[in-house]
């Protein structure tokens, strides 16, 4: 019996600590989004239709931009495609994507973020039109040289 209970203790072990995956992110230093102004961000988990998804790791100023970097949990992976756009609301982050279907996201790579839910239906609303995740593309880019990273 307590050779059983060995043998069941080591397994369990092995499993919870040899099968741990790294978040989406990780890394690299995380997933990076750039924001025009500073977001109000107090709480670090990112969420994404109302489930948190990951955590925030940083966040910098610089030049009227910033960047935050964050992860994503293991599951949520394929999240991270060109149509998905960064919302601060509440305090924290929120994951929301532009309408279609988006390529995986290069590495390297910048999402658009909005400092607040107003800025984010206003760009959808300028861009009904236009494409907007090719529009949020070209914003991120514009940001990202702002910031000083070049492009």
């Amino acid at each position: 019996m307590k050779k059983a209970l060995t043998v069941l203790f080591v397994m369990l072990m092995a499993g919870l600590t040899g099968c741990s995956v790294q978040p989406y992110g990780s890394q690299d230093g995380g997933i990076a989004a750039v924001f025009e102004g500073a977001p109000r961000l107090f709480d670090p988990s990112v969420v994404y239709m109302g489930n948190v998804v990951g955590q925030n790791l940083s966040s910098e100023w610089q030049n009227g931009v910033t960047r935050v970097a964050f992860i994503l949990d293991s599951p949520f992976d394929e999240l991270v495609k060109t149509n998905l756009v960064v919302v601060a609301k509440n305090g924290r982050l929120h994951l929301d994507t532009l309408g279609g279907y988006g390529e995986p996201l290069p590495p390297g790579a910048i999402l658009l973020g909005f400092v607040k839910p107003s800025a984010y239906r206003w760009f959808k609303f300028k861009n009904l039109i236009n494409n907007a995740t090719m529009s949020a593309h070209h914003r991120a880019q514009r940001l990202q040289a702002q910031f000083g990273l070049g492009g």
